[in-house]
């Protein structure tokens, strides 16, 4: 760890899985970092990692006034992939992140960094709709800024890795499993029908890209003047189909499992009836959006940040590492 502190970078969603990993990646770098969370259940954890703490909500413009005062620059984390009650994709993707850049601004803030989405775009899925909607709003404030859009992030202790290790350790009975818990019993009945119910042909791309590749980019743009006013997509170096991921996984738990494929339409209807449940498995929107390609061009963001991408077997070995 570094001894000599560089400045205060605040960072929204300090508690969530992203935020876990990236302020300790801050830390270690020698940054003073403070975190910004919505529930007083996190401050004294993050209070004895050495974090400051203030309590602050994306929808409350002048806790994050508040929260974001002497902070060099921001990192804004915090978006739904789904909608819960009050917390929609309206109200926390869009207008939460033009809170973030409005109080940023206001407070002094040098720069902001935002983390967005891969694929965001105004004609894509409502949930990729509200993350560019917030580049937008990003963009509008008139603070000096940079934008990242990663393909989903790997590493240990949740994200993407962990939803799809729960989809092939239970299979068909994963519903039941989020509804009722009891992992042993479910993963008992998955044993007896080692299948994995797969929504469409399996056969969508994605790139998915390890947190440290990430961290990397993000702690660079905190110092950097030519990469502002930026969007960045970074993806890792693989191109890898569901069905491929479905499979990689699967190897890594060394579960034997086969692939049920189940048509557009069909899948739709079982998506349509998932809504009855208290804690779906995947909403609407989530299926329509892992029915999109999602990959990009790596090569602006590794030529920009020097990254060397991290294969993404390697990345999911780590992140499942233990289960």
């Amino acid at each position: 760890m570094s001894e000599t502190r560089r400045g205060t970078i605040a960072v929204t969603g300090a508690s969530g899985f992203i935020g876990t990993h990236l302020t300790r990646a801050l830390r270690d770098a020698g940054w003073t970092v403070r975190a910004l969370v919505r529930s007083t259940s996190e401050l004294d954890r993050l209070r004895a990692r050495g974090y400051e703490v203030a309590l602050a909500d994306v929808r409350d413009r002048p806790s994050l006034a508040a929260g974001l005062a002497g902070c060099l620059a921001a990192i804004h984390l915090v978006a739904i992939i789904r909608e819960s009650g009050s917390a929609t994709y309206e109200s926390v993707n869009r207008q939460g992140t033009a809170n973030v850049a409005a109080a940023a601004k206001t407070a002094g803030v040098d720069r902001l960094v935002h983390l967005s989405a891969l694929g965001a775009g105004p004609s894509s899925t409502r949930y990729l709709a509200s993350r560019w909607a917030g580049e937008e709003e990003v963009r509008r404030s008139g603070i000096r800024h940079v934008i990242f859009r990663p393909s989903f992030i790997m590493g240990p202790g949740g994200g993407a890795a962990q939803q799809f290790a729960a989809v092939v350790r239970y299979g068909p009975w994963y519903p039941f499993q989020l509804m009722a818990g009891g992992g042993r019993l479910f993963g008992s009945l998955a044993a007896l029908t080692p299948v994995i119910p797969v929504l469409g042909s399996g056969r969508t791309r994605f790139m998915p890209v390890d947190r440290g590749d990430v961290f990397d980019a993000v702690l660079q743009s905190l110092e950097r003047a030519d990469v502002l006013g930026e969007t960045f997509e970074i993806g890792g170096p693989d191109v890898v189909t569901y069905d491929q991921i479905m499979d990689a996984v699967a190897r890594v738990l060394r579960l034997r499992r086969g692939k049920i494929h189940l048509p557009p339409a069909p899948a739709g209807m079982f998506v349509r009836l998932f809504k009855l449940l208290p804690n779906p498995p995947i909403t609407l929107d989530e299926f329509e959006t892992l029915l999109i390609d999602n990959v990009c061009d790596n090569t602006t963001v590794v030529r920009t940040f020097r990254l060397r991408l991290r294969p993404f077997v390697e990345s999911l070995h780590e992140a499942l590492r233990g289960d």
